[in-house]
């Protein structure tokens, strides 16, 4: 394996510090004191180049990582231990979640074609759009909850209570969109010629306690139910207003009553009411669009060579993960897998200050240090400038069905430092 897929990885030990304050008044000759801040961050990547640079010696390629090639297999499997690690860290986990209890099949294909978030494919595989944030780069999320059922008993009578699990870290800022609860309304079938009455439908906010009497309404809403069939309700300001408290579990009652029917001719039913025997494809479930505030980050946009027989210069090499292979199938819905990729090859000096292949802006600074006949001693490296977002649908250790563009997961593009 080529040197460069770890030169950002791994940590070189600490020496010839004294480099440093020679490069640093190159930077002060070539910048204004306003840049203090870009040149330290500077000076911080070359303390590790050239730290690495003493135990390399003279490999040629990417001689700042001086690490030997491996075989093709272990190459693979580091890249694949790599991707692991990246993908875990990205989502904020120490471990894959452990699927004890799957979600029905049934029921996840249901939500999914009731849902934008994505399209199911007559395989049974499904396909994600991109939804991430073009105006302000926060991260955004498409989470499918499905509900926990439970009976309740109150005054006003039959009421089903349904219970969802959320799981957030402390210090987030999560501002959610849009929220929905969907629902599975049953029809009376009635035998009357008549008009088909209507149905109430409440939704309520339950307290603690499991008697339903600490409860406050929501929303309240006129269904036409002609058959059984699924509907909506709008709970966008109960889930921020949830979230916002910290909490972890919210419980919510829901009564379906039809209206309009005369006293005595039958007994009210609550067509909402949702048992164990109930069967699986109409599970309750809520769809909610939330976004994560996070501090933007610059993406450079270069060209980039594709690694081929004929290219030695630093270039893209495509590598495919597949998530069946390293069994993660059960947790990640969606996709199948992603190319993870990396980059490799040579860096001449000649090239590492030409556009599209140097990689910052720093690589510029090298140049121009280098041009003046200042010896920095450091070698350039191929590395990765530009990464793209990549469209997941995974479940978390909450069982939550979470729709995500995690950051920064494929390169698109590799320079020279």
């Amino acid at each position: 394996m080529h040197s460069s897929i770890l030169s950002v990885l791994t940590p070189a030990p600490a020496s010839k510090i004294h480099n440093v304050h020679r490069f640093r008044e190159a930077t002060n000759m070539l910048f204004s004191s306003s840049t203090l801040t870009m040149c330290l961050f500077i000076v911080c990547l070359m303390v590790k180049g050239m730290n690495a640079a003493a135990t390399a010696g003279t490999t040629p390629g990417c001689a700042s990582c001086g690490i030997q090639p491996m075989e093709q297999d272990s190459e693979q499997r580091l890249l694949i231990e790599i991707a692991k690690q990246q993908i875990l860290n990205k989502l904020h986990m120490t471990e894959r979640p452990n699927i004890t209890s799957p979600v029905p099949r049934a029921s996840l294909l249901t939500a999914l074609r009731k849902l934008h978030a994505g399209r199911v494919r007559p395989d049974g595989s499904i396909e994600l759009e991109n939804i991430i944030n073009k105006e302000t780069k926060d991260q955004g999320y498409e989470i499918v909850s499905f509900a926990e059922m439970d009976e309740m008993d109150n005054a006003s009578g039959p009421q089903s209570g349904i219970t969802f699990q959320f799981l957030q870290e402390k210090g987030q800022n999560i501002q959610v969109l849009q929220s929905t609860l969907w629902l599975y309304v049953q029809s009376s079938n009635t035998l009357d010629t008549g008009p088909c009455p209507s149905t109430t439908a409440k939704i309520y906010l339950s307290g603690p306690g499991d008697s339903g009497s600490n409860r406050t309404l929501l929303l309240e809403k006129i269904l036409d139910v002609q058959k059984s069939n699924w509907h909506t309700f709008p709970i966008t300001n109960a889930l921020q207003a949830f979230l916002d408290k910290g909490q972890q579990q919210l419980r919510l009652g829901v009564t379906c009553i039809e209206t309009g029917v005369a006293k005595g001719h039958k007994v009210a039913q609550n067509l909402c009411e949702l048992g164990k025997a109930m069967d699986m494809t109409h599970q309750p479930f809520m769809v909610a669009q939330v976004r994560l505030r996070e501090d933007p980050k610059h993406i450079l946009r270069k060209r980039s060579l594709r690694c081929g027989d004929d290219v030695t210069v630093c270039c893209k090499k495509d590598f495919y993960v597949k998530f069946k292979d390293i069994q993660w199938q059960d947790w990640i819905v969606a996709p199948e897998g992603y190319h993870m990729n990396y980059c490799m090859g040579q860096c001449p000096q000649a090239i590492a200050g030409s556009p599209g292949i140097a990689s910052s802006f720093h690589a510029t600074v090298f140049s121009q240090v280098k041009a003046n006949g200042i010896n920095t001693a450091v070698p350039s490296c191929c590395v990765p400038i530009q990464r793209r977002p990549l469209s997941m649908m995974y479940f978390d250790s909450q069982h939550i069905l979470v729709k995500t563009d995690v950051p920064d997961m494929i390169v698109e593009s590799c320079g020279c430092t």
